[in-house]
């Protein structure tokens, strides 16, 4: 009887303002001393490495962060260049610049945003609305549930 190919099962992580999770702070190792075995895993090297190669396996990781400087202090750069899709609100252009090599974010007002596929090289100018309420994200992970049977 042949066998069927399986879908790979998808994951997500959803973080809601990574500037509020100190534990998952960055920091260089440069240590040459072998890691103690015993010691628990650094959260901060195990977010970096899910982000980093989560994406081959089916994991993917979405979040939000306050300020271009958190971002930096947080995320690794080859973690950062991993998020291939951003959105951005008014910044300085500066950290637009850096963000997504264009000071477009710059120049936004109030209640919009920008759209930015890496991939597909293209900035699209949106207007966010509020967040969904608990009942729609509760219909939408068991489609997503149902998807994946």
């Amino acid at each position: 009887m042949p066998q069927t190919p399986t879908l790979p099962r998808l994951h997500s992580c959803f973080i809601h303002g990574l500037q509020k999770n100190s534990k998952l702070r960055y920091e260089e190792e440069f240590g040459f001393s072998t890691p103690d075995p015993d010691a628990p895993p650094n959260p901060a090297l195990v977010l970096n490495n899910l982000i980093c190669e989560g994406t081959r396996l089916g994991f993917h990781v979405i979040a939000t962060c306050d300020t271009y400087n958190n971002v930096n202090r947080f995320l690794s750069r080859k973690a950062l260049s991993e998020f291939e899709m951003r959105v951005l609100f008014q910044m300085s252009a500066n950290d637009s610049a850096s963000l997504i090599d264009n000071p477009k974010a710059s120049l936004l007002g109030l209640h919009r945003a920008l759209y930015y596929n890496q991939q597909e090289g293209y900035l699209e100018t949106f207007r966010p609305y509020a967040l969904p309420g608990s009942e729609w994200v509760d219909q939408a992970a068991a489609n997503l549930a149902r998807l994946l049977k």
